[in-house]
């Protein structure tokens, strides 16, 4: 089986697993529940929109970040955006071509960052801003930040990730050799992260 093929069924796949749980979500009469799973709809599809964005061009080993978190970025709005309650999601990217796999980890971080500003800092009917930024300070090493404009003094609202999520940041940020905080203050919530850009085994 050729690479495209692989590549094709992959796709398919992810596209049939997020339709049938879209259909769950839709049938399940517990909040909680349909809530779990359009969470794992999301993820889902940003794991598609990772795949997608990476295997686009004819080489997988390199991409430019900035063309990709860009049109990652984009997607999620979309999805958390919905008829009311708009999030605007800006991305201020440097671009700089980097390796598929760091470009693959960073996409998913940032997904489950952006996504938990976007159910915990905001109301679903609340229109919120959320700023995205990466930058690289030389070949080797990157600074990101994402942040959200809640504020503190509704202590609910602050965008503290936990469960699931936090899990799958700890991992990302321990393959990407990365340092990470949460900052909250009376303008909203912060992740800073400082890492590596080419650590080993990506």
């Amino acid at each position: 089986m050729s690479h495209q093929e692989v590549d094709h069924r992959v796709a398919n796949s992810l596209q049939l697993i997020s339709s049938l749980l879209s259909i769950q979500a839709r049938e399940a009469s517990d909040q909680s529940v349909r809530d779990a799973l359009l969470i794992a709809v999301r993820r889902i599809n940003a794991v598609a929109a990772v795949h997608q964005q990476l295997y686009r061009s004819s080489s997988a080993h390199a991409i430019d970040i900035a063309s990709y978190l860009l049109d990652l970025t984009a997607k999620i709005e979309q999805v958390c955006s919905g008829s009311v309650g708009r999030k605007q999601i800006t991305a201020h990217i440097q671009s700089l071509v980097v390796p598929a796999g760091f470009a693959s980890m960073l996409g998913i971080l940032i997904n489950e960052l952006v996504i938990n500003a976007c159910k915990h800092a905001y109301a679903p009917d609340e229109p919120g801003d959320i700023d995205v930024y990466l930058f690289f300070p030389n070949q080797s090493e990157f600074r990101m930040e994402v942040r959200d404009y809640c504020g503190v003094a509704d202590v609910h609202k602050v965008s503290i990730t936990s469960g699931l999520g936090m899990r799958i940041i700890d991992a990302m940020c321990h393959k990407l050799n990365a340092a990470y905080a949460h900052v909250a203050d009376e303008e909203g919530t912060r992740f800073l992260m400082r890492g590596t850009v080419f650590p080993s085994g990506v």
